[in-house]
């Protein structure tokens, strides 16, 4: 056993003090002289002498020395050494988790700036409960979250009075370039101008009449009867082209008699040519102020003409309905148009066979045996179903006399009912009209039809369709004082096929 150097306590086994933890003394054991050498030795039996530490216990005193601390302290056989407290390992804060929904609400809210708020109503939901959650569990990103609100309402708002606001901002587009550059048009980045250029650039011809359009410089126009003569009877005036949502916008608001609306107008395009059809979606407006014969503008009244339709860019055709009349045109372009598409009629005049015979080879003649006549022409509510129509007028009693082609093919029964409707709408004007009656004609069956204005002047109708399925109408406005002129119609008047 050994005696601790620094506190004297005795008892001790081991390499430190049970008391304070100091070192013992290691004990030294005398080695035994080798055989045959001189020395003392020591006895058998003997105790080992133990070796003087360095260091020197201090003098016994009242003063109690302080522990010393070792540098290293080995705990003896299991047994903790007095004292000593273990350190416990370095263990770090756990990292704080950045929340997700923060990130992708600022994305969405981000990526609302540049894609007009498609996405911005989204984030702003989505950031909001990332925000909660970030401020529940005391996670990072609050600070995007929160910037992802912003953006996402700042564009969400925005978005919402836009579209509140889209007539003024179309009518300020309008107002700032003159072409009439719609909100939609910016917004979806689709111009017409390209389209109304390709248009009032083509020449067009009518397929089904040989009518043709020709715009000229200024928004004019001209529309010739026959695409061969350009020089004689046509209408003039100004046009106006729309397309898209601006043409819808058009049509209800200036136009409201015919009775479209801008929803209806929808799905009337939805329902022909899917959505894509709104891009080729037009209108079409001409503006009468005269119609010409031999040089003179016969029309002193100035009308609208409004078509509508769509313009296919690819085949270059224009397939419009006239609302006046609900009849239906296809606009070709006239390097496209194909003559032998249709039967126009001889432009060769016809010769009379006495200088009193007037008419052609199209409408018929009538022999005018009695009276001053000359050329006149007043435009009415059937002009553009007319293939041909020629007038004469009584210098002395006013008398005017009709002949008209009706354009197309028709079946002969429908003469019957064409009597039967212009009887129906002279009785719906407040005329008083008399019963349809069956008669000959210049050697056709015809329906007569014959009523009386409030201001006393008659007005009598023939219709009948010829052999070729051509359908005629001859009329005679006149007063009771010229009741030769009705005569004269009725017995003179001839068609040959």
């Amino acid at each position: 056993m050994s005696v601790c150097p620094n506190c004297g306590a005795s008892g001790n086994n081991g390499k430190f003090c049970e008391s304070c933890g100091s070192p013992l003394p290691v004990e030294q054991l005398v080695p035994a002289p080798a055989p045959g050498q001189a020395g003392n030795q020591p006895t058998p039996g003997a105790q080992p002498i133990p070796v003087q530490p360095l260091y020197q216990q201090p003098p016994q005193t009242d003063y109690q020395p302080v522990p010393v601390q070792p540098y290293y302290q080995q705990p003896g056989y299991g047994q903790p050494v007095q004292g000593y407290q273990p350190q416990p390992s370095y263990n770090p804060a756990p990292k704080k988790s950045t929340n997700g929904a923060c990130i992708a609400g600022f994305i969405l809210g981000l990526v609302g700036i540049f894609t007009f708020g498609i996405p911005s109503f989204i984030g702003f939901i989505v950031s909001t409960i990332g925000v909660i959650i970030a401020f529940v569990k005391k996670q990072k990103g609050k600070v995007l979250g929160i910037i992802g609100m912003i953006l996402s309402l700042l564009m969400t708002v925005g978005v919402i009075l836009f579209f509140a606001n889209a007539d003024k901002i179309s009518e300020f587009f309008s107002n700032a370039n003159g072409a009439g550059y719609s909100f939609e048009e910016w917004l979806f980045d689709v111009s017409y101008d390209g389209k109304i250029e390709m248009i009032s650039e083509t020449e067009w011809i009518e397929k089904n009449s040989g009518s043709c359009l020709v715009f000229e410089a200024d928004d004019k126009f001209k529309y010739y009867w026959d695409y061969r003569d350009l020089n004689n009877y046509y209408y003039t005036g100004t046009y106006e082209i729309y397309f898209g949502y601006e043409a819808m916008d058009v049509l209800e608001n200036k136009y409201p008699q015919y009775g479209y609306t801008g929803s209806q107008i929808c799905d009337d395009i939805e329902e022909e040519c899917g959505l894509a059809g709104v891009k080729q979606f037009m209108i079409m407006i001409i503006h009468n102020d005269g119609c010409w014969i031999d040089g003179e503008n016969t029309m002193d009244l100035k009308w609208d003409n409004v078509y509508k339709g769509y313009y296919d860019d690819v085949r270059n055709v224009m397939d419009l309905t006239y609302l006046e009349k609900n009849t239906d045109y296809t606009f070709i372009s006239r390097d496209d148009f194909n003559p032998s598409s249709i039967v126009m009629p001889d432009l060769t005049p016809t010769e009379s066979i006495n200088e009193d015979l007037w008419g052609n080879e199209l409408v018929g003649t009538v022999e005018l045996y009695q009276g001053e006549w000359e050329d006149y022409y007043e435009y009415d509510e059937m002009e553009d179903h007319y293939h041909e129509k020629i007038q004469k007028r009584n210098v002395d009693t006013d008398t005017v006399i009709q002949l008209t082609l009706v354009s197309g093919q028709f079946n002969p029964v429908l003469a019957e009912d064409y009597a039967n409707e212009f009887k129906t709408t002279m009785e719906e004007r407040g005329n008083t009209v008399s019963e349809v009656e069956e008669t000959t004609l210049g050697g056709y069956t015809a329906y007569k039809v014959s009523a009386q204005y409030e201001s006393g002047q008659y007005i009598t109708a023939w219709f009948f369709i010829d052999g070729e399925h051509k359908y005629h109408y001859v009329t005679i406005t006149y007063y009771d004082t010229d009741i030769a002129s009705y005569e004269m119609v009725k017995n003179t008047y001839t068609y040959k096929e």
